[in-house]
């Protein structure tokens, strides 16, 4: 029976002034209905060799999921690791959901997040989710998670923060509009959320009007799952810091919490506590580390080196960093050394003009045409004929100008004081139009008549490359900070005879996944700028050249990050390119080379760690600045500089085992591999095949794996491969949770006996005759379902055989072993379930215990929980917002513990899905 194409039950009836009305269940979705008998649907299918195999099918896969602990893994488009799905299963098996998953950068923490908030879906425990990440970051996350868990996931960033809020604040309504409820899941950077306490030239009114739309609204938005990345960002100096306070309100208002970060206690204990107090603030009270017993329930962290594949294999290989100096030619590259010369002292005495004036947007436009002169002469020729044309018309806004530069400027920003920097006293720039005109002439002089010399190395580097690893189309990425300098490489590549393609931050994440597709399937070489970099995963690549270098060692490890992640196969190796007279050499020198001896004297083996947990940005763009500035004072200050960090090396190697480890024990490869060998995908391919087919419609799969599928004069495409789904753009990638599979396992319906059985022939008949039947076993309560799919054989001597229909029931979803399979028309049903009671009553009292045992621990998980709530809601620093969630948690728990005795009861519930007659 159906209702509006849909397979129902009935399970109710009444007449009314003379008509039949029906109460309906839907099976696809156990939604509710009151029908009228003519919009009840009798369809007249004729019953099929599919329609059997279609049957048992969807009750094998039914069964599946019934039996499964986790489902979030088979419901990814990725299998997960080890270690992966060992932080799922102890999320899942916490009583509480508030974790700091810390595992080493590029384990994959994002891929944990995805598996824990869709597990949290499909237990129906959490619906509004709000993640806060780095800016740059945003779209990645969303990329992410809609790829491999398909969930949708809107990014609100500050603009259109602002414009909801001025389009909010002026609509006239009786009650207080919260444009954060308008989506169920948010991405919002930190920086966009995070309160103001003041700003210059605003009053207070304005400032309080700009908290009301963010952090306010939100805390009022009744988020239930509150993930941030990067976490250890907004631990702060101090309690007081607005980060802190943001994170710290919202930790107390949302119940479910994920804290992500791969260097959480960055060398400081206090630093560490405030972010632990996120979790629990009550647990981690008091001064000093906390012990591992204490951060075991609240602490997850895997190391790269005890990290497996599976396998059982080690999951990363080793990376090499090699230093590719270009030596200038004093005869061959004479302009070149020429034009970075005249550049250098342009950038000091407009640098020093700036210092003296307390320019700070000049002061950092000088920095960045030291840095552009250093990666290309293409890049420095464009900066500076874009800069002349504005000092001629008379455009001296030098903040619009850096805009107008058309940088990735998030990664140039810094703080801009330089008090312990020595510089150079000499002359300003007493006629920058005139040094400029030169520096123009002198670059495209340069482009004329000279090779580019880092151009010919690289290409001389990566031919040699070729030649040694025996791979002429070997893959190298090309990372570059600026636009220009990418431009250049891309027609320089061209001319050559390279298939080269480029991505940067102009590109939406669209684009950049096309040009990425490119590069996988054919192209030779990728010019990346950062900005583009940072959104995109790029294993199947293993060679890096760093064209330019930033001034953020981060950023070096991050590019490198790009592709030595998880599915690497090859050694990953990284040239850093740098000329002989170039101010970053020195620092350099510095900062990898002889930092790296001092890690290694000390026996510390995760570089990106250390760096990302000791490095003071400050502190190293002051070296930059003091080897730009006065290149005589440098070795003086790169000493001291490396003191300092040799005493914070020092803090971080005794707080390094401050983290609980997961043990290498319980990182086997068996359950990754059960989920890699699953049938589910191969099953899921049979239901679509056999529904189609006992449909009337058709189901064809091409050797690519695309499938053709074809139901009531309705085609589409689907892939069942979740790499070719992303390599395919106008197909749908098919898993458990998609709409069609949904919807074709929701039409197995009731088994009408009144129809009789079917009578069915397997393979050479050399069976026992009986009856085979399928029934699905339920007990359920209020808060959950117990479900179990159990096949049923009783042979004419009266007797049950439990593996032999278990046998039947594989037999039948195995078009290979039952191509035999014939139907001989149907007999009168017999009372297949008196038959059976005995059996079905056992499986149900299993199902009812369980589901009583269940539900007595999320009584007392729910106790703690209200407990717990009503402690962090104390916490929340504005008092109207606190008050509100106290009153609405008061009158949650009254209504909980109302209804908890009536939705305790155990309800059964009993469906015989097919029963058949096997002939003997």
């Amino acid at each position: 029976m159906h209702y509006k194409g849909k397979a129902i039950k009935i399970i109710g009836e009444e007449e009314v002034f003379g008509k039949k009305v029906y109460w309906v269940r839907v099976e696809e979705d156990g939604s509710f209905h009151q029908v009228s008998e003519s919009e009840i649907e009798y369809p007249e299918d004729t019953f099929s060799a599919s329609s059997l195999r279609f049957l048992s099918i969807a009750g094998k896969i039914k069964s599946e999921i019934a039996d499964k602990a986790i489902l979030a893994p088979y419901e990814s488009s990725l299998i997960p690791l080890p270690h992966q799905i060992l932080v799922l299963e102890k999320v899942m098996q916490s009583l509480h959901n508030r974790f700091l998953l810390a595992d080493e950068v590029g384990m994959g923490k994002t891929i944990e997040t995805g598996l824990i908030l869709k597990e949290l879906k499909l237990r129906s425990e959490v619906k509004r989710i709000l993640i806060i990440v780095p800016k740059s970051s945003m779209l990645q996350w969303q990329s992410e998670l809609k790829d491999h868990f398909n969930e949708n996931f809107h990014v609100y960033d500050s603009e259109l923060i602002t414009a909801l809020s001025k389009t909010f604040s002026n609509i006239q309504a009786d009650e207080e509009l919260n444009f954060w409820t308008q989506h169920n899941q948010v991405i919002v950077s930190t920086d966009a959320l995070k309160p103001l306490v003041r700003r210059q030239g605003w009053s207070q009114e304005k400032v309080d009007a700009y908290n009301k739309y963010r952090i306010e609204a939100v805390l009022k938005a009744d988020f239930d799952l509150l993930i941030i990345d990067e976490a250890h960002k907004v631990g702060g100096s101090s309690s007081v810091v607005s980060r802190y306070q943001m994170a710290q309100d919202l930790c107390n208002t949302v119940s479910n919490v994920l804290l992500l970060s791969a260097t959480p206690h960055r060398g400081k204990s206090d630093h560490f506590r405030r972010i632990l107090q996120l979790l629990d603030p009550d647990a981690f009270t008091g001064d000093g580390l906390p012990s591992i017993a204490e951060l075991e329930p609240y602490v997850i962290r895997t190391e790269k080196r005890l990290a497996v594949d599976y396998d059982g294999n080690k999951l990363f290989n080793e990376r090499k960093t090699h230093k590719l100096t270009v030596e200038l030619d004093p005869i061959n590259h004479y302009k070149q050394i020429a034009l970075y010369d005249a550049v250098t002292d342009y950038v000091r005495r407009g640098f020093n003009s700036a210092k003296r004036k307390k320019k700070t947007a000049t002061g950092l436009i000088m920095v960045l045409f030291q840095r552009l002169v250093s990666s290309s002469t293409a890049a420095i020729l464009s900066a500076m004929e874009s800069r002349l044309l504005r000092l001629q018309n008379g455009e001296l806004d030098e903040d619009q100008y850096l805009d107008d530069l058309g940088l990735d400027l998030d990664e140039f920003a810094f703080d801009l004081n330089v008090e312990d920097v020595n510089y150079y006293e000499g002359e300003g720039l007493a006629d920058e139009e005139i040094i400029l005109s030169k520096i123009i002439q002198q670059a495209k002089d340069c482009l004329r008549e000279e090779e580019d010399a880092k151009a010919s190395i690289l290409l001389k580097k990566y031919s040699t490359l070729r030649k040694e690893l025996d791979n002429p189309d070997l893959k190298i990425l090309v990372f570059t900070e600026f636009r220009s300098t990418q431009k250049m490489l891309l027609e320089l590549f061209k001319r050559k005879g390279f298939n080269s393609v480029g991505i940067n931050g102009s590109q939406d994440l669209d684009e950049r996944k096309r040009v990425l597709t490119a590069f996988r399937n054919g192209a030779q070489i990728l010019v990346a700028t950062d900005a583009a970099g940072e959104s995109l995963n790029m294993q199947f690549c293993h060679i890096i050249f760093n064209y330019d270098l930033p001034w953020n060692p981060m950023m070096i490890e991050q590019r490198i990050g790009r592709v030595d992640r998880i599915g690497q196969t090859h050694v990953v190796q990284a040239f850093n390119m740098l000329t002989n007279n170039s101010v970053d050499l020195r620092v350099y020198n510095v900062i990898e080379e002889k930092l790296k001896n001092i890690i290694e004297q000390l026996g510390i083996d995760k570089t990106s760690d250390v760096l990302d947990s000791t490095l003071e940005m400050q502190d190293v763009q002051k070296l930059y600045l003091q080897s730009l500035l006065d290149p005589s004072k440098f070795e003086f200050a790169g000493d001291k500089w490396l003191m300092e960090i040799r005493k914070k090396l020092s803090n971080y190697q005794s707080t390094e085992g401050a983290l609980p480890v997961v043990s290498s024990d319980d990182l086997g490869p068996g359950k990754a591999r059960a989920i890699k060998q699953s049938p589910l995908p191969f099953w899921l391919e049979k239901l679509m095949s056999f529904y189609a087919f006992s449909k009337g419609g058709s189901f064809e799969k091409n050797l690519e794996g695309l499938i053709k599928y074809s139901i009531n004069g309705e085609q589409k495409k689907y892939v069942l491969d979740a790499e070719l789904a992303l390599s395919h753009s106008d197909v749908e990638h098919i898993t458990l949770q998609h709409d069609l599979i949904r919807q074709i396992l929701g039409d197995i319906g009731t088994f009408d006996v009144d129809k009789g059985i079917p009578v069915v022939q397997l393979n050479t008949g050399e069976e026992t005759s009986g009856l085979w039947s399928l029934w699905e076993i339920r007990a359920k309560n209020g808060f959950e379902e117990k479900k179990k799919y159990q096949s049923y054989f009783i042979a004419d001597n009266g007797k049950q055989y439990s593996a032999y229909a278990n046998d039947i029931w594989n037999r039948l979803i195995d078009t290979d072993r039952s191509a035999k399979l014939s139907l001989h028309g149907s007999i009168e049903s017999p009372d297949i379930k008196s038959m059976l009671n005995e059996y079905l009553f056992i499986t149900y009292q299993n199902l009812e215990a369980k589901l009583k045992e269940q539900t007595k621990q999320k009584r007392t998980n729910k106790l703690k929980a209200f407990d717990y709530q009503r402690a962090r809601i104390q916490r929340i620093g504005i008092p109207n917002i606190r008050f509100s969630k106290l009153k609405k948690l008061e009158k949650e728990y009254n209504s909980w513990e109302t209804d908890f005795e009536s939705n305790s009861t155990v309800i059964p519930g009993l469906q015989q899905i097919i029963t058949i007659r096997i002939n003997g």
